[in-house]
């Protein structure tokens, strides 16, 4: 799937998970084959989650999170996101509530690497 990929930013393996341009649908599946890929690794990763101003973040799409996350949260050392609306940000910090490791906005995704890898 090309929405979910590694890439090597300064020496250390980052997964993208890019739900840019994505209908509630087609994000529930890039978050379902990015889940079932870190369960088989079973290794922990870092991982960055890019969003646009094309995409909804619906009630049903937070609520598949908040069901399926958990089984692989213990795997994930550090969560970023970029490309958030306004509304979306809002649904960020009502998710960072709840999940045990906090998801990190930033506004670039240059930002977002260099967090992730330091």
């Amino acid at each position: 799937m090309n929405n979910v990929r590694r890439i090597i930013h300064k020496e250390k393996e980052v997964l993208i998970v890019d739900y840019s341009n994505c209908k509630e649908a087609e994000m529930i599946k890039v978050f379902n084959y990015a889940k079932d890929l870190v369960q088989r690794e079973n290794k922990n990763v870092v991982a960055l989650s890019i969003f646009n101003n094309k995409n909804f973040v619906t009630p049903k799409f937070v609520r598949h999170l908040e069901s399926e996350l958990r089984e692989v949260e213990a795997l994930i050392t550090k969560n970023s996101v970029v490309g958030l609306s306004v509304p979306q940000a809002w649904i960020l910090k009502g998710i960072n509530t709840w999940y045990k490791r906090k998801i990190f906005p930033f506004r670039t995704q240059s930002e977002a690497l260099d967090f992730l890898t330091e």
